[in-house]
């Protein structure tokens, strides 16, 4: 049995990005497979987008009141391992992979929020790697040859770990001190999410044409990677607020202005992600006892940011200063958010502010 929790974490951590490659990889390959039309497969991608990021914040309350993380992510690697079988059904691989994708992301971010609470470090490490996994699914996707035996190897190694590791201790205790301690308690909370889904709805409507040539494509992938894992290390030791403002001023220029310089771009991409595992962990330690929840509202929020991609052109949303304004509301939303939350966690959480 693996019980060191920095073990369980390094795992966890791997494995999201290998659930991230291969229901990409499935979802791409299993459409163009296929044959489908552009409309149908575009369809059925925004389907799996949906139910992977929609459905985690249902399925982390579920887990909350069940009590069972280990048990979610165990559920998110069978389910992905079911769609290897079924490659040539589309719709079912789609379900099946959105499903798993989302069951073992608030399985497993609820036991990187609970390695220790009041540090952002340990959920940025994990989620780190899905950003490479992301990347590598699609490039799989798009070739047309889908290594199945690769893939069936790391979903069966990735049950193997899951099995045999130990859930960190999770106290399901819930807290009315939070909310006495914070004024406009769900307020404060939707501020929170509300960056969040900001911040994705940049993200998406991004125009990086250099990113055709693989190495910029290698560069970016590593920044987002490294600045997620890396946020939560720089703002547990120089504060939370003070990396998120900082973080966010840096990016806003240099996204808004020079995404046509790929130096100049994945520059403020680095400084975009950091502020990533400072908001989920912020929300987290709002909802005592219920930190799958948590983690399923944040990449809800970032589900909901992603809505006015589908309805706007895409050239209209990558308008310099429009995305100039978009990451100064985001943050915003987290400079009023985090005003409310420094008395209660400088003083009763003792986190750096």
């Amino acid at each position: 049995m693996i019980s060191n929790k920095y073990q369980v974490l390094a795992g966890y951590s791997l494995i999201h990005g290998i659930i991230d490659l291969v229901s990409v990889t499935m979802v791409l390959g299993s459409v163009i497979w296929a044959g489908l039309s552009a409309s149908t497969a575009i369809m059925l991608v925004i389907a799996y987008n949906l139910t992977a990021f929609a459905l985690q914040a249902p399925i982390g309350f579920l887990i909350d009141y069940l009590k069972t993380p280990k048990e979610g992510a165990l559920v998110g690697c069978l389910l992905l391992l079911l769609s290897l079988a079924l490659y040539m059904n589309p719709v079912l691989v789609v379900m099946l992979a959105g499903l798993g994708n989302a069951f073992f992301h608030v399985g497993g971010g609820s036991i990187s929020l609970n390695i220790k609470k009041t540090k952002a470090l340990y959920p940025g490490i994990f989620v780190a790697p899905g950003a490479l996994g992301l990347s590598l699914g699609v490039i799989l996707g798009y070739s047309g040859s889908i290594p199945f035996l690769w893939l069936l190897a790391l979903l069966l190694i990735s049950i193997i770990f899951i099995v045999f590791s130990k859930t960190p201790e999770i106290s399901y205790k819930k807290s009315s001190k939070v909310k006495e301690k914070i004024n406009y308690f769900y307020l404060v909370i939707a501020f929170l999410l509300l960056s969040v889904s900001i911040r994705s709805l940049y993200g998406l409507s991004a125009v990086f044409t250099w990113k055709s040539e693989m190495f910029w494509l290698i560069s970016l992938t590593t920044a987002i990677v490294l600045g997620k894992a890396l946020g939560g290390l720089i703002a547990d030791n120089l504060g939370w607020r003070k990396t998120a403002v900082l973080a966010l001023a840096i990016s806003a220029p240099l996204l808004a202005f020079f995404q046509d310089q790929p130096i100049l771009a994945i520059t403020g991409a680095f400084f975009f992600q950091m502020t990533m595992p400072i908001t989920l962990t912020a929300v987290s330690n709002m909802m005592p006892g219920k930190s799958a929840s948590a983690f399923g509202l944040t990449v809800l929020a970032l589900a909901v940011g992603t809505v006015p991609v589908y309805l706007f052109s895409k050239s209209i949303l990558a308008n310099q200063y429009l995305v100039f304004l978009v990451i100064l509301v985001s943050l915003f939303f987290i400079v009023i958010s985090f005003k409310f939350l420094k008395p209660y966690f400088k003083k009763d959480l003792n986190i750096k502010f």
